[in-house]
């Protein structure tokens, strides 16, 4: 019997995000990130983006790139 996770049938897409949270200013999510595990934190990161309310597009060329700063900007709100 095979143990952890089933083989992959394609290769994952890998994201590196780097964020620099500042106290004062980004309090809620500092707080967040603390009560997660490190090795738990991307799947964290990925329920919540799940949970925002993120609307599919398709095509990011109907967005304007100032809209899409925006929609950043009130996730990390």
């Amino acid at each position: 019997m095979a143990r952890g996770r089933p083989a992959l049938t394609e290769p994952a897409w890998e994201c590196h995000i780097h964020l620099r949270l500042r106290p004062n200013e980004d309090e809620d999510l500092i707080a967040f990130l603390k009560q997660v595990p490190p090795r738990r934190r991307a799947s964290a990161l990925k329920s919540a983006l799940r949970a925002g309310g993120m609307q599919r597009s398709t095509s990011n060329k109907d967005a304007p790139e100032e809209a899409l700063d925006n929609a950043i900007l009130d996730f990390l709100k």
